[in-house]
């Protein structure tokens, strides 16, 4: 963490030392010879919550994680995380990169804050197209999960996810095991220029996927997906989302030699509630959450009985 300097501009979102406390910047400024608390707030104050003991019965530790801003929990978040809460909580923990630190009012959640870096804030600022930068916020949350959530096995859930039922205890296991570096839903879309008209367009289907951090290629993942973001590498890929950056990853990755398992059981677009997810998972992408009641999606999930006992083995 950088020390606090004067002379110096600062964007919202940085964090700093000064003295022996830390201070996060709530205001754009220019540093003048004193440090200035108007412009700061105490970081102690915004930390997470104490990180549990989370290691599953079986041995494996896997987390999941999300991020959202404070309009899209009130739409759809935080429906997402109470069917979490009721059906995977005694499967997997729940991390969540809460935009400007909004509170979430779901018991349970470990809140991430949003100190994503300054190559998060670089990449804000020197792009333009609205999309880019949405979809920015998720990569860059996906960037510091890579780096600090400590567990066996990394699992991302779209808030705009919802969590049917709980899986049986080595479900996670089965589609992630040791020798596989990441398993996704990979697409394809065309992507024809005059002299390929053929063309293919690689991608993933970003709302679901798991990243075993054990795995010896996790570093090259890591590394290859950071610095596609932060050298605006966007060579092989039709839009810069991050579905196209995770998949451009992939197919690096894979081609260096490390096992890949795609979930898609064929060329579906949207693969997610055919797969062998769907019924634990269903996600309400694109244009489709805008038209749907994700209060009576609840209501519904609240009335439903508790389904932790599914997440014992079937093995007597």
């Amino acid at each position: 963490m950088e020390q606090w300097k004067p002379n110096k501009e600062y964007h919202v979102g940085v964090i700093v030392e000064h003295g022996d406390k830390q201070f996060y910047c709530n205001e754009k400024h220019f540093s003048q010879d004193e440090f200035n608390k108007r412009f700061w707030k105490k970081w102690k104050k915004l930390l997470p919550k104490t990180e549990p003991d989370t290691g599953d019965d079986h041995g494996m530790d896997i987390k999941a994680f999300t991020s959202m801003d404070e309009k899209y929990y009130a739409h759809c978040g935080r429906v997402m995380l109470r069917s979490w809460k009721k059906n995977w909580s005694s499967a997997v923990p729940m991390y969540v990169y809460n935009e400007n630190n909004f509170r979430v009012k779901v018991n349970g959640v470990i809140t991430k804050g949003w100190n994503l870096g300054n190559d998060y804030l670089q990449f804000q600022r020197r792009h333009v197209n609205t999309k880019v930068k949405v979809f920015g916020k998720k990569a860059y949350s996906i960037i510091d999960a890579m780096e600090n959530i400590k567990c066996d096995r990394l699992m991302w859930l779209d808030a705009d996810s919802v969590m049917l039922k709980a899986p049986p205890v080595p479900f996670f296991e089965l589609i992630c095991p040791e020798d596989t570096l990441s398993a996704h839903f990979e697409v394809w879309h065309n992507w024809p220029t005059k002299e390929q008209p053929d063309r293919m367009a690689h991608s993933c289907e970003t709302g679901f996927f798991v990243l075993n951090k054990n795995h010896p290629g996790f570093e090259m993942f890591k590394k290859t997906y950071t610095d596609i973001y932060n050298k605006d590498d966007t060579a092989g890929i039709r839009r810069f989302y991050d579905g196209e950056v995770y998949g451009k990853t992939v197919q690096i990755c894979r081609d260096a030699g490390h096992k890949m398992r795609d979930l898609n059981p064929g060329k579906h677009k949207t693969p997610i509630s055919r797969s062998v997810i769907a019924p634990y998972l269903a996600h309400y992408k694109a244009g489709l959450k805008d038209s749907i009641d994700f209060d009576k999606i609840l209501s519904e999930l609240e009335d439903m009985p508790d389904t932790e006992t599914h997440m014992e083995s079937d093995e007597d």
